[in-house]
């Protein structure tokens, strides 16, 4: 009997059997067989920040009498703002490179890397600025710090191996695919020494100097790597712009074509310090058809706040949606959440806190004045408004 005589043998034999089991059980309701229907639909929730990085201020604070340190009470109020989510991403903007600490330095106490973990991040982007501030040992010590407390680093790499191994992170959440790649314009005029051009990603090849030259090969094989993975999703975090300026450069705008039309399906943005528009976007394929697209240009500073200031910035959530019959995946949802770093005062037991915007505004507005009060009420609400018009987004 041959192969294809077989299988029909055998599925014959199944459908007996199958018809029998079917004449033999009791007829069911509509109601029961809708009960007994899978739902055709899986959803992932992304959530991403901007920069992460501390004022010394904020270190100093965090500072304890046995000369280590200590971050969660800063974090504590935003775990269940970024925990929600079924992923979190953020832009480290600093190293794991030992002392001293601070943004001169560029380095943080290891123990930042416990809290943020804890506060509930998964990936790190560590292309940016500050990637060799510390040369190429910094940049390792980097990556083992944030790797053996629980999360991933996007961007970066050891050796010319784990580049090729790992330049596209994959995560699978409830049956979606997801693919993060991460870029950075440059490290404020320094240079990667000769031969060791693998241990960073970069937007253009006159990194060093102008920011001009699209390094046009290198993102599109990151890309077509990317593309080799079967992702639904495809992410991109980039650190480009310029600091403190919102406006948006032709070579921003040539890079996010570039990416769009070759597969990326989100650009996340980081570097100016200064929170910028999210669009959804249509793009045009080449073979005709249509993609919808996210950009984010900038997310601002995540926790950053010194002595008497205080800084909101978003967390933008992401909602993807996966139909089990066609296999589509689609951006369902874009909302974002608000934060405020603070100064709460010399006498508060916890002076410098990250603090849920969205959740204190709530509160007050439940009558829980001994908690909040009408000034941080009336800031809250101020500082929201103007966040929402610099995203053109609604808060969720």
């Amino acid at each position: 009997m041959t192969y294809k005589l077989r299988r029909w043998a055998a599925a014959l034999l199944l459908l007996t059997v199958l018809c029998s089991l079917y004449a033999c059980s009791e007829p069911q309701s509509p109601a029961e067989t809708a009960a007994t229907e899978p739902d055709a639909n899986t959803t992932a929730r992304i959530s991403a920040v901007g920069d992460i990085y501390l004022s010394k201020d904020e270190i100093d604070d965090a500072r304890c009498a046995d000369g280590s340190y200590n971050f969660m009470p800063q974090f504590s109020d935003v775990y269940a703002a970024l925990s929600k989510s079924d992923l979190t991403i953020g832009n480290f903007e600093g190293t794991f490179a030992g002392t001293p600490y601070g943004m001169e330095s560029g380095s943080y106490p290891d123990e930042l890397a416990v809290a943020l973990n804890d506060a509930g991040f998964d990936l790190l982007q560590t292309a940016n600025s500050f990637s060799v501030y510390n040369g190429l040992a910094g940049l390792t010590r980097t990556k083992d710090v944030i790797e053996n407390n629980g999360m991933l680093c996007s961007g970066t790499y050891r050796s010319a191996e784990e580049r090729s191994r790992d330049q596209v992170t994959i995560f699978e959440i409830n049956g979606i695919r997801f693919g993060v790649i991460s870029f950075t314009k440059g490290f404020g005029g320094m240079s990667i020494p000769s031969g060791e051009e693998y241990c960073v990603d970069l937007l253009y090849t006159d990194y060093a100097t102008d920011y001009e030259e699209i390094d046009t090969v290198g993102i599109t094989a990151a890309i077509e790597n990317a593309k080799q993975q079967q992702l639904d999703v495809l992410i991109a975090m980039l650190h480009w712009g310029s600091e403190n300026v919102r406006d948006v450069s032709r070579r921003q705008e040539e890079i996010a074509d570039l990416m769009f039309h070759n597969g990326v399906d989100v650009i996340i943005g980081s570097h100016p310090h200064l929170v910028g528009k999210v669009e959804q976007r249509s793009v045009r394929m080449d073979d005709g058809s249509r993609k919808n697209v996210l950009i984010a240009y900038s997310l601002g500073d995540f926790c950053t706040v010194s002595h008497g200031q205080s800084n909101m910035s978003p967390i933008l959530n992401m909602v993807f949606t996966r139909d089990a019959f066609s296999g589509e995946t689609t951006l369902t949802s874009v909302s974002c959440s608000s934060v405020v770093s603070m100064d709460n005062g010399a006498e508060a037991p916890d002076r410098y806190t990250i603090i849920d915007a969205d959740n204190a505004i709530a509160l007050y507005d439940g009558n829980y004045y001994d908690r909040i009060s009408r000034d941080l009420y009336q800031l809250l609400l101020s500082k929201r408004d103007s966040l929402l018009s610099a995203l053109g987004l609604e808060t969720k």
